[in-house]
């Protein structure tokens, strides 16, 4: 094709590109962006983490008491996978995609989750939400609720002890 022909399919066509940033780029209804988790929402169970192709989201708990989910967006491919299996909604996947950053601390995010301490030991038991909402659903667990785990067990075990004192095993 000859140069003139070639400027005289510009000309005809016009300008086909945006003028980004002053104009708002083309952006669909199903384009998916960085992602945001809601604190209030999110029970820190993990399920995001666990779902996530690429290991941008890690559930870490603190020494004390709280839950951090982080959202590392550098690694981030933009899946939806987070948002779809989260049980309780928290994740929602943004149309944002000007994420760049002259910093990596920039590119990550850290979402915290109150923690209820467990009544016997202080550790944390399980997000507040999460047990608040086991609790209204069966108000009988709310004592084994505010105990951790290993409180939990320590309980349980000294309960049956008390109730079937252990017999001598036979030799």
């Amino acid at each position: 094709m000859s140069y003139l022909r070639l400027l005289e399919v510009a000309l005809r066509t016009g300008r086909v590109t945006r003028r980004y940033p002053k104009e708002e780029p083309l952006v669909t209804e199903d384009f998916r962006g960085s992602i945001e988790i809601d604190p209030e929402r999110c029970w820190g169970c993990g399920a995001c983490a666990l779902a996530c192709p690429p290991n941008a989201l890690s559930v870490v708990g603190a020494v004390g008491g709280a839950l951090y989910v982080e959202y590392f967006v550098g690694r981030c491919i933009f899946c939806g996978r987070c948002a779809e299996v989260c049980p309780r909604g928290a994740v929602t996947v943004t149309r944002r995609f000007e994420l760049a950053s002259d910093k990596l601390e920039g590119l990550r995010s850290r979402t915290e989750v109150e923690t209820v301490p467990c009544s016997a030991c202080g550790r944390p038991v399980g997000a507040e939400s999460a047990v608040e909402t086991v609790c209204e659903i069966a108000p009988a667990l709310k004592r084994m609720l505010s105990l951790c785990p290993d409180c939990r067990s320590a309980l349980f075990a000294g309960t049956l002890a008390r109730a079937h004192p252990r017999k001598a095993l036979p030799r």
